[in-house]
C-alpha cells in the first residue's frame, strides 16, 4: 500500500543538503520513517539525512533512536545497500525503546541519484511540489512556506525575523524607506510600497499574507490583490472595530462576502500579547496552525 504524505514541509532542505554533501565527495543516506505501530512523536514521511561520518540532520524519533539510526545508516552506506529496519516494538534492537511501547519501520536509502536530486531541487526552487517513491510510501516535497508581510513598524520586523527562524521564506513590502533599510540590513527581501512590486509576484498556495499597516486605507488595494490569489492565509492587524471598517471598505470595493471570510482579523491567536515580539508570535502561531492543518498527513489516505 502507498501512503501519500507531505510532512514535514521544512525538511525539503534535506534535498539541498544532500546535494552539497554529494558535491563534496561524501557518501550519504536518506533515512525515512515509513511505518508507525502505536504512537510516535513524528509522522510517517519524516526524514533524517546521514553522512558517511555519522553526522546527521533532522529527527524521526525525537531523540530516542537517532544515534542508533545514524550508526545503522553509516553501516548501510559502507555496504551500499538499501534496507528497512524496525525499532522499538518487535525490534531486534532490545536496548532501543520508544515512547508508549510503539514500533517504527525506517527505510535507509544509500543510492541517492544526484541528477534526480538536482531535478527535485529545481522543482522546489520554482515553488512547485514534487513526489518521490520511498519504500512503501510516496512522499510529496513541498516548497518552503512563504510569508509576505506588508506595512511598517516593529511588529513587521519581529515577525519577519521569527518567520525566518521557523523556516519560512520571507518577502516584505515596506511602507517607508526606514522600514525597508532595517529589513534589508537583516538580509530580508524587501520592496517599497511604491516600487511597482505586485503581490502576485510572490503569491502562491504556499504563501501567507499579513498586513501590518497603521494607515489602513493603504492596505485595501493590497488585500484586494491578495484575495484574488490562492494564498493559504490572509491576516490583517487591528482591533475588531478596525476589522469591521476594513471589511466595509472592501465591500464598498465590490469584494464578495465569500472572499472577505478569508481574512483573519484581528490577526493572530489571542494570547494576550502586548509587545511587538508577543504579537509577532501570536501571528506566526496562527499562520503555522493553518499551514499545519493543510499539511496534515491525515488529509491523505492509503490506497
Amino acid at each position: 500500500m502507498t501512503l501519500r504524505v507531505n510532512y514535514p514541509r521544512a525538511h525539503r532542505e534535506h534535498v539541498s543538503h544532500a546535494l552539497r554533501l554529494l558535491n563534496a565527495g561524501k557518501k550519504i543516506a536518506l533515512v525515512t520513517l515509513v511505518h508507525i505501530e502505536g504512537n510516535a512523536p513524528y509522522p510517517v514521511g519524516s526524514q533524517m539525512l546521514v553522512s558517511e561520518t555519522g553526522e546527521f540532520f533532522g529527527q524521526i524519533t525525537g531523540g530516542c533512536a537517532e544515534s542508533a539510526i545514524a550508526d545503522q545508516a553509516v553501516a548501510a552506506i559502507e555496504r551500499g545497500e538499501n534496507l528497512t529496519e524496525r525499532y522499538g516494538l518487535d525490534s531486534p534492537y532490545f536496548d532501543i525503546q520508544l515512547p508508549c511501547g510503539s514500533g517504527i519501520d525506517v527505510f535507509f536509502d544509500c543510492q541517492l541519484n544526484r541528477e534526480y536530486l538536482l531535478a527535485l531541487e529545481t522543482e522546489l526552487d520554482c515553488r512547485r511540489s514534487a513526489t518521490r517513491s520511498i519504500s512503501s510510501i510516496t512522499k510529496e516535497y513541498l516548497p518552503n512556506a512563504r510569508l509576505l508581510a506588508l506595512g511598517q513598524g516593529p511588529i513587521l520586523h519581529k515577525l519577519a525575523l521569527l518567520a525566518l527562524e521557523c523556516g519560512f521564506e520571507v518577502v516584505c513590502v515596506a511602507q517607508n524607506e526606514d522600514t525597508e533599510k532595517r529589513l534589508l540590513d537583516k538580509k530580508i527581501a524587501c520592496h517599497l510600497l511604491d516600487s511597482g512590486f505586485t503581490l502576485s509576484q510572490a503569491c502562491d498556495d504556499h504563501t501567507a499574507v499579513v498586513s501590518l499597516f497603521h494607515e489602513h486605507d493603504l492596505e485595501i488595494p493590497l488585500l484586494q490583490e491578495a484575495l484574488s490569489t490562492d494564498v493559504f492565509y490572509i491576516g490583517a492587524l487591528g482591533s475588531k472595530k478596525t476589522q469591521q471598517a476594513r471589511l466595509d471598505s472592501l465591500r464598498a470595493a465590490c469584494v464578495a462576502e465569500a472572499l472577505l471570510a478569508r481574512i483573519h482579523g484581528p490577526v493572530g491567536i489571542d494570547i494576550g500579547a502586548n509587545t511587538p515580539s508577543q504579537i509577532a508570535i501570536s501571528i506566526l502561531a496562527e499562520v503555522v496552525a493553518v499551514l499545519n492543518d493543510l499539511d496534515s498527513p491525515e488529509r491523505f489516505r492509503q490506497s
